[in-house]
């Protein structure tokens, strides 16, 4: 039981999903880039690699935008 004096609708946004950026895998080189899709390009959030210089390539960092 919930007690609120917050509108239901409010509590549980059902708009939550679409307020979601899309997330998805992108295979680059011989890495792969986990991010989300923006007006941009691709922005990268994490990167899976077993070539530790992938690591060091600063065009994957964290934050940076593939076109």
């Amino acid at each position: 039981m919930i007690q609120t004096i917050i509108d239901l609708n409010e509590v549980f946004d059902m708009n939550y999903a679409k307020k979601i950026p899309e997330q998805q895998y992108k295979r680059v080189d011989n890495c792969i880039l986990f991010g989300v899709k923006c007006n941009e390009g691709f922005r990268v959030n994490q990167i899976f690699s077993t070539n530790p210089a992938d690591y060091l390539n600063p065009s994957y960092q964290s934050g940076n935008i593939i076109h």
